[in-house]
């Protein structure tokens, strides 16, 4: 007979396994196209050229922008998987909660 303790360790090892392929998944897939990075699925840069209106998620290793989205004249910005958020005068941006890989997150969503 097993013991308590012995399956509640095998429980918590399978779902650290189970974590980090789904962690490995999302990095694979979500790696920059340039340049490989894994990192690059779980954190970006976002930049905008108003002028254009184009919104850009940046690689933090290579600097490489892939067009993601469509920012109006007053710095608001919607993203092509939904999400949306503001670049500021500054250059820096606010994005809402979005959904995964659309440039949200940024800084926490705005209030009244």
């Amino acid at each position: 007979m097993q013991s308590v303790g012995y399956v509640f360790m095998e429980i918590v090892l399978i779902c650290l396994a189970l974590g980090v392929v789904v962690t490995g998944i999302i990095a694979f897939f979500g790696r920059c196209k340039v340049c490989g990075s894994l990192n690059h699925a779980f954190s970006q840069n976002h930049a905008a050229d108003r002028t254009e209106g184009k919104a850009y998620i940046v690689c933090k290793r290579c600097g490489d922008r892939q067009h993601k989205g469509d920012v109006s004249s007053d710095g608001s910005v919607v993203w092509m998987s939904g999400g949306s958020g503001q670049f500021h005068e500054d250059g820096s941006y606010t994005g809402d909660s979005g959904t995964f890989a659309d440039g949200g997150g940024g800084d926490g969503g705005g209030g009244e």
